[in-house]
């Protein structure tokens, strides 16, 4: 399951608007509001699609190129929200970079 990124959905309570995604954490008591861009990245992190996968459906999506740095980026502000489970498995390219 390598680079296939899992979204947390345990302990959320999830509402989506027109344009963001509002993400309540059960657990630290904090609340996420994803825009439109984030919300879909997270949202494809089923485990079942890949960095590049994701990219591409964004990209038929929104009808503009998505690069594939700019999905590891939205995963990586996910994750520092504790809103991806598997980060660990994933070979993210900016590990280590500041």
């Amino acid at each position: 399951m390598k680079n296939k990124p899992i979204a947390r959905k345990s302990d959320l309570v999830v509402q989506e608007s027109s344009d963001e995604l509002l993400i309540y954490d059960l657990k630290t008591n904090e609340a996420f509001c994803l825009n439109e861009t984030s919300a879909i990245v997270w949202q494809l992190c089923d485990g079942k699609h890949s960095i590049k996968e994701i990219a591409t459906k964004m990209s038929k999506q929104l009808k503009t190129n998505i690069s594939e740095d700019f999905v590891w980026h939205a995963i990586d502000q996910s994750n520092t929200d504790d809103l991806i489970e598997n980060v660990a498995d994933l070979n993210n390219q900016f590990t280590n970079l500041s």
